[in-house]
């Protein structure tokens, strides 16, 4: 069954287009003059045309060397209008759209046969000749081109509004006059209209993919489309909600997408060309050739873009048009470049002939006896890229190697590969060394499907260091593990992520696992937020309780925009935050589509926070831009070091500072969480503890995981409340900000180091006007005396706040003795 499956998920993936080059694409090219076009061509590498569907102009390009591709106008125009009147699509107030939109209605059977019909007769006239068809137009109607948009919204004519009825299982009311009938369905159905619409437009790309298909059977003929320019999180999603372009459905069916990014037509800066380009190409998740503007730019302007494009790694760029180049545009065209994959043959191509296939520059081992490690391979084709595997054995040498070229020393890398794993139970991850550093794949959490793993690599500094080699590693014995289209580039350098201010005005003290039941208990308790779903009974419940509440939010940002609406006006009488993920980076979460959600959330509530899970600091940036706070959810009880929460915060605060930080808190375990490894629930000292250690490297929120698990043992509950309380009575100073560097620690006891070799108290300092306090953790399980150094304030005496004990500084130094996980906090006395 496993084999089966795996053969299946080989199929499915193409070989990705024109993989090995550069793609520079022309559009426009037309008879008029060719020999002068073809001059200006060559110099500047264009290696792609795209032309009028005329057997002389497809002959000489072919015979110049160029590929040759036709554009079909799909939904475009009004060319339709006279000969079919139903074709002309009708507004939600009940009129025909404006002939400045023009378009189709893309129900209108008749004009869909005769496109395909089209399609099908160009594949046959001119056979070779044509390297493939890309799709315009393949939407609904409206002006995108501009700085101020405009899209109506459509088709509500009688047959799409009959069609929806019968395809959706939908029953609108007897009678409804168009008008009505559009608002019926924005009220009533609008998630099924929205689904529909966008099945009228991916269907056609379909049955052109099948039109292909059958034409150029095992030929290399693309199908490619040019999309509107906009992402799913702006302009109330539009693109999909009105346009019905839907481009992660559509690039199921085409081999290639080329957003139509041109710059200057929508008073869009050249950056934001390669912006496009990369939303698409994370989506998508193969090529991408954007089309960009030359009409109307600058020669230094289209050098931008290009630069732009180049730098986002789309392998391919497509200029509109050829009449728009101005003669210092050429060289910038010519210097266009694809990201170079540094990994050899990443498609596991294998030679033909031969009794085994042996694949080109990769080598099994780790350099000892391969004994019962057995290496896979599941060879390349010309209509699909392989895989390689690892069945790991006893012997420690489950190893695939290649050679690596010199890297820049210092310089970022960005490594990507789809792995597999059949199941979970065995535990383990697969890892990569490249250039020496072995990094282990520790959010590959997905089974029985590829997932998508990215890691950062930095090339060794120092000469000698590493070597030049790439490894996919599996040592766990017993597993087995895939790698599928491995890809090793120079980084791009991404934006800098900017300083937040802290927000002193709120420290969220929450809840996961929260009910409207159960929220007057959480308030008792003493805490001041829960974790609830976006719906209007928890937004109302949680004004009631004057709880500001963090509102988990559907994780699709189409869905997001139908959720809203319903809690519009209770999110704005309360204070809310938006929990917008948990834990992506194991679910290889897409990142289109986190940023998607937080641009909603920006556009429709801005400056209300939002919050996310993180499990594997190592992949923050990966989301650095989808929310403002990253909650960290490290649960160590019982296996693991209690500072494996503090270093993940450490690892984050690196990638987004420290005030983008939150913490949750392990509140569960027992016999129902044993087979997940945790068997018995967080003791007091250890909650206390991890809730302090959060503090002390700068959390700015804390959340329990979870309510209903430490509430339901009486001892659990009752040390929920202590530590609740213990936060609770210092919640003015978690409101401040740390000051970094004021407290240094001296370990005076044998029992000195956390697990990683450092002080094993860690400490802070706040302050509030002329006050300060002092907060120290014990991070180890004994006990275990400290020095810990305070500037200013000599020979201060300083108070405990739970105990009211008193500690008298030396110079600036006190001397603390702390018992196993303890947790102190000293006010500075004003005795």
């Amino acid at each position: 069954m496993i084999l089966l499956l795996l053969h299946l998920l080989f199929l499915a993936r193409p070989v990705a287009a024109d993989q090995a080059g550069t793609v520079r694409g022309m559009y426009g090219v037309s008879g008029a003059d060719l020999n002068r076009t073809i001059a200006m061509l060559r110099p500047a590498g264009v290696t792609h045309v795209f032309a009028p569907p005329d057997q002389a102009i497809i002959t000489r390009l072919k015979r110049e060397g160029f590929r040759v591709f036709l554009t079909l106008n799909v939904f475009g125009g009004t060319a339709a209008w006279e000969r079919f009147p139903d074709a002309v699509p009708i507004t939600a107030a009940g009129t025909p759209v404006p002939a400045r939109f023009g378009g189709v209605c893309p129900t209108h059977f008749t004009w869909r046969e005769e496109r395909l019909a089209l399609a099908a007769a160009w594949l046959w006239q001119f056979g070779a000749g044509i390297d493939g068809l890309w799709l315009d137009f393949a939407r609904y109607p409206g002006r995108w081109e501009s700085s101020r948009p405009e899209i109506p919204d459509t088709c509500f004519c009688p047959r799409c509004l009959a069609l929806f009825q019968v395809e959706k299982g939908v029953r609108m009311p007897d009678g409804l006059k168009t008008a009505a009938a559009a608002a019926w369905i924005h009220d009533h159905a609008e998630a099924q209209w929205l689904r529909w619409k966008k099945e009228q437009i991916t269907s056609f790309v379909r049955d052109v993919r099948a039109v292909i298909d059958k034409a150029r059977p095992g030929e290399r003929c693309r199908l490619g489309v040019f999309l509107v320019p906009w992402t799913k999180g702006e302009r109330q999603g539009a693109v999909t909600f009105r346009l019905a372009q839907d481009a992660a459905q559509i690039g199921r069916y085409v081999d290639v997408v080329s957003p139509m990014a041109y710059h200057r037509m929508v008073d869009r800066p050249a950056a934001w060309t390669g912006e496009i380009a990369a939303y698409f190409a994370d989506m998508n998740g193969g090529p991408v050739w954007p089309i960009v503007q030359a009409d109307a730019a600058t020669a230094a302007d289209f050098s931008r873009v290009v630069a732009a494009v180049a730098a986002a790694g789309a392998p391919g760029l497509l200029v509109y048009s050829q009449a728009g180049m101005q003669e210092g545009m050429w060289p910038a065209l010519a210097g266009f470049r694809a990201r170079a994959n540094l990994l050899p043959n990443p498609g596991f191509a294998v030679p033909a002939g031969g009794d085994r296939p042996v694949l080109p520059s990769w080598h099994q081992g780790s350099g000892g006896l391969v004994r019962d490690t057995k290496f896979l391979l599941r060879a390349g084709t010309a209509a699909g890229s392989g895989a390689i595997g690892i069945a790991a054995g006893l012997d420690r040498q489950g190893a695939w190697r290649a050679a690596l070229p010199a890297c820049a020393p210092g310089r970022s890398y960005a490594f990507s590969g789809d792995f597999f794993r059949d199941d979970l139970q065995r535990g383990g991850y697969p890892a990569v060394a490249i250039w020496g550093r072995e990094y282990l794949l520790n959010t590959h959490r997905l089974a029985g499907r590829f997932q998508r793993l990215r890691v950062t690599a930095e090339c060794p500094a120092g000469p000698g260091e590493g070597d030049r080699t790439f490894a996919f590693l599996n040592s766990v014995a017993g597993s087995t593990f895939w790698l599928r289209d491995p890809e090793l580039v120079e980084a791009a350098a991404g934006p800098q992520e900017k300083a937040v201010p802290a927000d002193t005005s709120f420290f969220p003290l929450g809840a996961y696992g929260a009910t409207l039941a159960t929220l007057p208990q959480i308030k008792e308790i003493g805490l001041n937020s829960a974790v609830l779903p976006l719906t209007a009974a928890a937004t109302a419940a949680c004004i009631d309780h004057d709880l500001h509440c963090l509102l988990a939010v559907p994780r699709d940002p189409e869905q997001l925009l139908l959720a809203l609406p319903p809690v519009t006006d209770s999110l704005d009488r309360g204070r809310f935050a938006f929990y917008v993920n948990d834990e992506p980076e194991i679910h290889s979460f897409p990142r289109w589509q986190a940023r998607d959600i937080a641009r909603v959330l920006a556009d429709r509530h801005p400056g209300t926070a939002t919050a996310m899970a993180v499990v594997r600091p190592q992949n923050i940036g990966d989301y650095a831009g989808s929310a403002r706070y990253f909650m960290l959810d490290q649960y160590p009880v019982p296996h693991m070091p209690l500072t494996w929460l503090s270093d993940s915060m450490d690892q984050a605060a690196a990638v987004v500072g420290r005030n983008r930080l939150q913490a949750v808190v392990q509140a569960f375990g027992g016999r129902e969480w044993s087979d997940a490894g945790w068997p018995r629930l967080p003791t007091f000292a250890e909650m206390n503890c991890l809730a302090f250690l959060a503090v002390i490297h700068g959390s700015r929120g804390l959340y329990f995981y979870t309510f209903p698990s430490i509430t339901a043992d009486r001892r659990g509950r009752e040390d929920f409340r202590r530590v609740v309380a213990r936060l609770g009575r210092i919640m003015p100073w978690l409101e401040q900000e740390n000051r970094p560097g004021l407290a240094a620690v001296e370990m005076l006891s044998v029992n000195r180091v956390d697990p990683q070799g450092r002080p094993a108290v860690h400490c802070a300092v706040k302050e509030r006007g002329a006050e300060r306090m002092l907060l120290c953790v014990n991070t180890i399980p004994t006990y275990t005396r400290a020095a810990v150094t305070v500037p200013g304030g000599r020979n201060a005496l300083w108070e405990e706040v739970y105990d009211q004990g008193l500690s008298m500084a030396v110079g600036s130094s006190l001397q603390l003795d702390f018992q196993p996980l303890e947790v102190k906090v000293l006010q500075r006395s004003a005795r």
